[in-house]
C-alpha cells in the first residue's frame, strides 16, 4: 500500500506542496531580515552631493536640497540626477520587496498556508492604496515605469530642482493637494477662482512614492499601465501621460526632448550597490 502511494501522483503533489511551502516561508523570513543601508545627507554645499561614478549607485537620501537653482544649467542637471537617481532606486527596492511579499502570500494561500493577522492587514492596506481588490491587478499596478521617464518628469515638474515646491516642500512632481488634512503649501496661482495647494513631503522619497502610487491607482492612467505591462517602452509610454499636464501634447514633446537630449535611457541599467545590502551574519537568524 505504501509503495503504491509513493509511486502515485498524489505523493508527488504532496512533496511539491511541502517544498513550495518551505521556500516561500524561507524567502519571507529572509526578506524581513534583509535591510538596505541608507545614508542620510543634508545638503549644505554642492560637494555634499555624491556624484554617480558608475552604474552601481550608493543609496543616499538627500534633504534640504536648495542650492541647485544657484548652479549653471549643465551642473544643475548633473547634480539633480545625482540626487534623484538614488532616491528612485531606493523606492524601487522597497517596492520590489513589498511586491515579493505579496507574491509569497498569494503562493501561501494557494497552497493552504494560513496568513497571520499582520499578513491580512498588509494585503488590505495594499488593496486600499492601489484601489483594487484583485491580486493580478494589484501586482500589475505595482510595476514601476522606466527610470528614464521618472527622471524626465521630475526634471520637468521641478525645473531640474529649482522650483519653490522642490525646495520648500520636497514636491518633485508637482502633485496637488485636495485635502485639508495634507501637509501642503499654497501655490502662487489659482484655477477658476479656486486656490491651488501642492503636497508637502518630509523627504524626496515621499514624493517619489506618491508619484508612483498616483500613476498606479488612477483610472486616468489605465492605458499607461497596460503599456508598462505590454512592453514598458518609454517612448510609447509618454503618450499616455497627456493628462498629467495642462500642456497636453506639448508636454509629451517636452518629455521626449528631455529624455533624448540628456540620454536618460542610460540610467535604466543603473542599480543600487550590493555592498549596501545588510544580510544577517547568522544564517539561523533568518528563521
Amino acid at each position: 500500500m505504501l509503495k503504491k502511494f509513493l509511486q502515485s501522483g498524489k505523493f508527488l503533489i504532496l512533496i511539491s506542496i511541502l517544498i513550495i511551502s518551505f521556500l516561500v516561508i524561507f524567502l519571507s523570513k529572509k526578506i524581513n531580515k534583509t535591510n538596505l543601508v541608507i545614508d542620510y545627507v543634508t545638503v549644505e554645499k554642492e560637494s555634499d552631493i555624491k556624484p554617480l561614478i558608475d552604474s552601481l549607485v550608493v543609496p543616499i537620501l538627500y534633504s534640504d536640497v536648495q542650492l541647485l537653482s544657484q548652479l549653471n544649467t549643465a551642473n544643475r542637471k548633473t547634480r539633480f540626477i545625482d540626487v534623484m537617481l538614488p532616491t528612485i532606486l531606493i523606492y524601487r527596492h522597497k517596492l520590489a520587496a513589498k511586491k515579493l511579499k505579496i507574491d509569497i502570500l498569494i503562493e501561501n494561500a494557494r497552497h493552504g498556508v494560513d496568513w497571520s493577522l499582520d499578513d491580512s492587514l498588509f494585503i488590505d492596506d495594499a488593496f486600499k492604496l492601489y484601489k483594487t481588490k484583485n491580486f493580478a491587478e494589484l501586482i500589475k499596478r505595482m510595476e514601476p515605469p522606466p527610470i528614464s521617464l521618472v527622471i524626465a518628469q521630475s526634471a520637468l515638474e521641478s525645473g531640474w530642482g529649482s522650483s519653490r515646491f522642490f525646495k520648500q516642500a520636497n514636491n518633485v512632481f508637482g502633485i496637488w493637494s485636495f485635502s485639508v488634512d495634507d501637509e501642503r503649501i499654497i501655490a502662487n496661482q489659482s484655477r477658476e477662482g479656486q486656490q491651488i495647494y501642492l503636497k508637502k513631503y518630509n523627504n524626496l522619497l515621499g514624493s517619489v512614492e506618491d508619484y508612483h502610487v498616483l500613476l498606479a491607482k488612477s483610472n486616468t492612467y489605465d492605458d499607461f499601465r497596460d503599456c508598462i505591462h505590454r512592453d514598458n517602452n518609454v517612448f510609447e509610454l509618454i503618450w499616455y501621460l497627456r493628462m498629467y499636464s495642462e500642456r497636453r501634447d506639448q508636454y509629451i514633446i517636452m518629455l521626449r526632448n528631455v529624455i533624448v537630449a540628456n540620454n536618460l535611457v542610460q540610467y535604466e541599467d543603473y542599480a543600487l550597490d550590493p555592498e549596501f545590502y545588510d544580510y544577517p551574519l547568522d544564517e539561523n537568524a533568518m528563521f
